[in-house]
């Protein structure tokens, strides 16, 4: 009942942060990442601290607002060099755009003034319809970087029925309004803006791009729909939304030439890629996992490390699982070294250094895909590799900054120390699990996450009993005999047949396993008693 981590596209857990520790980390990691000052750092990472936002999305969402301010400072140069600007418009823009320069002056607050300032005097002086919505797509570009979404798409929706603009124009600020409510839906795990951002590219922005007359931005379109879709339904049962994400996919790469835009359609691989994983491991369709697997490698085709070093990074990171999920279903050795070769791939642009929880998380994934494969080969030394990449990850994935990943991380440890015990019939392995195991289950509680609180006290059960068999200890045993009754008591209320069964044919093991222990038996004289669920 060992529950490694497995990577998907989307997460979320609404645990605020106990202490300042993943601040310090993110700002430490964005200042050495990014040609930023930090005292600017240290202002964008303040609608961050006021959001209950989940430890592992900070360090992420704050070079995301990093990279919307660089690109809102550039659009100055888009904006302000027409010679129909307006003079005194001219003058309005320069003073906003002198507010988000870095440094003392930079302010946010008062360059959304200033640009609402221009906005009515570009209105008075009759400013072209192109100059007036730019200036609402600068400030929707300064809530974003707030974390306002909802204003912020309001003023993309302004921008785009500006009247007299043109029809491109039109779709972009659309295409930016939908974005805008996606990125609300991902990072608050708010389905309904998600469901608002799939209903806005379904209507008002594909009807905006013109498959016959704009096809790249038709397929733009057609991708955004697909992660919108995705993301919803990652979120929700059953497949519907999952099979209309892959149909989106499968749409924007009929326009998505491999030859004209490699780039943007290796975007689109890796997407279908996550989407057909995601539905594969609900339907347990082996045949739809393998098309996942091939939509990874043909994205690699054309993202480099030497290229595009973050999106090959992240690719590896999605081929590595799907080729250790394939792996395990299929007890396929290959595939699984495949899969820490991968997430070692992932190791070389995600550092300690420069991306730490990242860096944790890919040590937790290569953790559980070497487990798996130490369990197909003789000798210890793949699953001592395995307990050194858990121990690695845990030097970030701290109880204080990332308690849930904590937790995961040392069950993880626990299931790879009880191979690794059992592979060496050694008795302090299988304590070192025990350990790691009981300390998930102080995270884990059985009030707060019944479920899982249940399956890692199976797993404490599996290696206790291990350990008695191994040391001949009754009271260990019966330790395990106790629990694994609590653990079977939580899988028939809750109606998990499967599991309720498993763990009753355990509880009749482990009784057999202490009346011998109680009656002097040895080792040589019982029959192997497994030591897992």
């Amino acid at each position: 009942m060992h529950s490694p981590v497995i990577a998907t596209a989307d997460g979320g857990l609404n645990h605020m942060p106990e202490s300042n520790l993943v601040y310090s980390a993110a700002l430490q990691a964005a200042s050495l990442n990014l040609s930023a000052q930090t005292s600017d750092l240290e202002q964008l990472l303040d609608p961050i601290r006021a959001m209950e936002i989940s430890p592992q999305q900070v360090s992420g969402l704050l070079k995301q607002l990093w990279l919307r301010l660089e690109f809102l400072r550039a659009s100055q140069a888009e904006i302000t060099n027409s010679d129909a600007l307006h003079p005194v418009l001219a003058r309005m823009l320069e003073q906003a755009y002198s507010c988000l320069h870095a440094g003392d002056t930079f302010s946010l607050a008062d360059a959304y003034a200033e640009f609402e300032k221009a906005y009515h005097a570009g209105l008075e002086v009759g400013s072209p319809a192109e100059h007036l919505a730019s200036i609402r797509a600068a400030q929707a570009q300064i809530a974003a970087v707030q974390l306002d979404y909802r204003r912020a798409g309001s003023l993309y929706a302004s921008a785009s029925t500006t009247p007299g603009l043109i029809e491109p124009l039109q779709w972009r600020y659309q295409l930016q309004h939908a974005l805008t409510l996606e990125d609300l839906g991902r990072e608050f795990m708010d389905n309904a803006a998600l469901e608002a951002a799939i209903a806005l590219y379904e209507a008002p922005v594909l009807a905006l791009a013109s498959k016959a007359k704009r096809p790249d931005d038709w397929a733009t379109t057609q991708h955004n729909l697909g992660n919108a879709l995705g993301a919803l339904g990652q979120r929700q049962r059953g497949t519907l939304m999952l099979e209309k994400s892959i149909m989106a996919f499968e749409s924007a790469l009929t326009m998505r030439n491999r030859e004209r835009s490699a780039l943007d359609w290796a975007a689109t691989q890796n997407s279908l890629g996550v989407t057909l994983g995601i539905l594969a491991h609900r339907r347990a369709d082996t045949d739809m996992l393998g098309e996942s697997l091939k939509a990874f490698q043909l994205a690699l085709e054309e993202r480099s490390r030497e290229r595009s070093p973050h999106d090959w990074a992240v690719t590896q990171n999605n081929l590595g699982a799907a080729l250790r999920a394939l792996g395990q279903r299929n007890q396929d050795r290959t595939l699984l070294k495949q899969a820490s070769e991968a997430y070692k791939n992932v190791l070389q642009v995600w550092t300690r250094a420069r991306a730490p929880l990242e860096w944790a998380a890919t040590m937790d994934n290569l953790g559980s895909a070497l487990r798996l494969l130490g369990e197909h080969r003789n000798g210890p030394r793949t699953l001592e590799q395995a307990v050194a990449a858990f121990r690695s990850a845990l030097a970030e994935r701290t109880r204080a900054s990332l308690p849930q990943a904590w937790a995961m991380t040392q069950n993880n440890l626990g299931a790879a120390l009880h191979r690794l015990g059992e592979r060496q019939h050694d008795a302090q392995p299988l304590e070192a699990a025990i350990h790691a195991y009981e300390n998930a289950l102080e995270e884990w509680t059985r009030d707060r996450a019944p479920m899982t609180w249940a399956m890692t006290l199976a797993n404490l059960c599996a290696t206790r009993k291990a350990l008695a068999e191994l040391v001949g200890d009754a009271e260990i045993a019966r330790r395990a005999l106790t629990d694994f009754r609590a653990v079977a008591e939580v899988f028939r209320e809750a109606s998990h047949a499967h599991y309720y069964e498993l763990v009753t044919e355990q509880v009749a093991l482990t009784q057999k396993l202490e009346q011998a222990l109680l009656n002097g038996e040895t080792a040589s004289e019982r029959s192997y008693i497994p030591a897992s669920c």
